[in-house]
């Protein structure tokens, strides 16, 4: 699978065809097998054949003992059940997998360029000005190869697949939609994406050649790749349908061949997805470079066609843990776990944010009463700097997010500099994007769970955040972050919060709206990125002559002013950039 997975059962071949079933946690750049009654497995290198694993001599690693699957009761060779390397060791070799050290994946250099565009922004317009830079809207098209082979012909009809990619309100084979309805209601009809499905390509050799083992993983995969794409520049396919980025590289190439996954993990036709060897010249200048593969079997699926579609589309990262030590955010969002494969979860606000998909998006403010529709991406935020800030939506059990672990409002700590390969909660080592658990168990981090029904916050039993409670509001380097958000109501489709004691000076703000004249003491400002009608508080230090025409002067000529903010929400000083 190219997508994590937690706890999924799969069944294995050994080389002389006998298979035996295990349970597997991990991804495409590392795994971890155990028998369903809990011994670890591993595959000696030098037969091919999975065997009970045991402990390296220095513990670093798991290597093959002499017994072969199912051949003894492994009762008998004393092995610890559940048997696993060390966390450092396991990050270790995810990091140095074959697929981890190769080229850079193009939607990665997007991600980083994206990056720093919105750092300058940041920096110019204030924290809150995400998703400006490079937004993934409008209206993109990919490509979706479809392969058969000689031996093993196609089961599922073109037409099929292009309505699982294409048609609107799609229900084949129990999936909530197509894989453009996925991307539209995510992104609330800012992004419409749909694929060109080719033909079927009849492959030059029979399957075995392609999942053959002894073969280094991937190499065959960009093979057939390879073969494909020849065989539709010989046809003379119009590749000028497919939107491609700046420096003309196509955004998604998807590849979809005929039959079961007959491979163990990290080997032949594993679906997986990577860069081709070298980038694929075409007609226009343009040219492929990412992929992804995987297997039709008997049926389509939503989950892993999305999430690799979530990184070559929008650049999004992943949001799981590469070397399994820890679950991510888990099943709380696309780019981890995804929950279920037919209706896989939401992409959460960070990402979402970040494309620029916001129906909002608002500062927390002293004396804010929020309010969050979880019918729209509604977010509400609140900064440490360019990189790290905490990011607030409400989710519920419904539609697209049936199958989330919990329901309430999600609580998002982000820090861009970090990785979700980093579980350690340090100010030095910590997730890229995490949320904030309300029972203060972090099972996430902790790998225990891929979340559960005390993630999230809601009345009666998690009804406050800030710097003092259990989890608490506080910056990763330990600082506060005088976030406090308190009467957290009931979970619902339509959920508040109030926010107390964020005050001080804030930079460079539009002022929308001022009501209200030098003779009264009732006087209120609307102010960009801060919801609702602000009072000027009577006792303002600038006094309420010259707050008010300094904002009214600031408002007639589109300038900039900086307000300082009181804990209570109410203006106490004002004066143009």
């Amino acid at each position: 699978m190219a997508t994590p997975f937690f706890n999924e059962k799969f069944t294995f071949t050994n080389p002389d065809g006998s298979t035996f079933e295990v349970v597997g946690s991990g991804n495409q750049f590392y795994a971890h097998f155990e028998t369903e009654d809990g011994y670890t497995v591993v595959k000696d290198p030098d037969t091919g054949y999975y065997k009970y694993a045991q402990l390296s001599d220095d513990q670093h690693q798991l290597i093959p003992t002499a017994k072969t699957v199912g051949e003894v009761d492994p009762k008998s060779l004393g092995l610890q059940k559940h048997l696993k390397v060390k966390k450092e060791d396991a990050k270790r070799m995810a990091e140095s997998s074959s697929m981890a050290q190769g080229p850079q994946p193009r939607w990665k250099t997007r991600r980083a360029e994206r990056k720093a565009a919105l750092a300058q922004q940041r920096a110019a317009l204030g924290p809150q000005a995400a998703a400006v830079a490079a937004p993934t809207v409008g209206n993109y098209v990919g490509l979706c190869i479809l392969i058969e082979f000689p031996d093993v012909p196609q089961t599922i009809s073109r037409q099929e697949v292009t309505n699982f990619c294409n048609q609107t309100g799609y229900s084949g084979f129990g999936n909530n939609g197509s894989v453009k309805d996925y991307f539209f209601d995510n992104s609330k009809g800012k992004l419409t994406y749909t694929n060109v499905v080719t033909e079927y390509y009849t492959a030059q050799h029979n399957r075995s050649y392609y999942t053959d083992p002894s073969v280094s993983f991937g190499s065959r995969a960009r093979e057939l790749i390879t073969e494909a794409l020849d065989h539709l520049v010989a046809q003379g396919f119009n590749f000028s349908q497919l939107t491609a980025d700046g420096s003309n590289f196509i955004y998604a190439l998807n590849v979809f061949y005929a039959g079961p996954r007959v491979n163990n993990w990290s080997e032949g036709l594993w679906p997986h997805q990577w860069v081709l060897s070298s980038p694929y010249n075409v007609a226009g200048g343009k040219k492929f470079n990412d992929y992804q593969i995987t297997n039709m079997g008997s049926s389509l699926t939503l989950r892993t066609f999305c999430h690799e579609n979530g990184h070559m589309i929008c650049n999004f990262a992943d949001l799981y843990d590469y070397g399994g030590e820890s679950a991510g955010v888990g099943h709380f969002c696309l780019m981890c776990y995804g929950g279920n494969n037919t209706n896989p979860v939401q992409i959460g606000a960070y990402m979402k944010n970040e494309a620029g998909w916001a129906s909002s998006l608002n500062t927390i403010s002293p004396g804010v009463t929020a309010t969050l529709d979880a019918a729209k991406n509604d977010f509400y935020i609140h900064s440490k700097n360019a990189d790290e800030y905490f990011i607030v939506e409400n989710r519920q059990k419904t539609g697209r997010d049936t199958h989330l672990p919990d329901a309430g409002l999600a609580i998002w700590h982000v820090d861009e500099q970090g990785s979700n390969s980093n579980e350690q909660m340090t100010a030095a080592q910590h997730y890229e994007c995490s949320i904030e658990q309300a029972d203060n168990n972090f099972d996430l981090e902790g790998n225990a769970n891929a979340g559960d029904a005390n993630d999230l916050f809601s009345a009666p039993g998690n009804t406050e955040f800030s710097d003092t409670t259990s989890p608490n509001s506080k910056w990763w380097d330990g600082s506060n972050s005088d976030l406090k958000i308190t009467n957290i109501s009931n979970s619902g489709p339509v959920m508040t919060f109030q926010a107390q004691g964020v005050a001080g000076w804030v930079y460079g703000k539009d002022v929308r709206y001022v009501s209200g004249d030098a003779h009264t003491k009732w006087a209120h400002a609307i102010i960009q990125d801060f919801s609702g009608w602000r009072r000027i508080a009577p006792t303002s230090t600038d006094g309420i002559t010259n707050v008010l025409t300094i904002l009214k002067t600031a408002a007639a000529k589109n300038k900039k002013v900086n307000v300082n903010f009181g804990a209570d929400g109410m203006i106490y000083g004002v004066y143009m950039s």
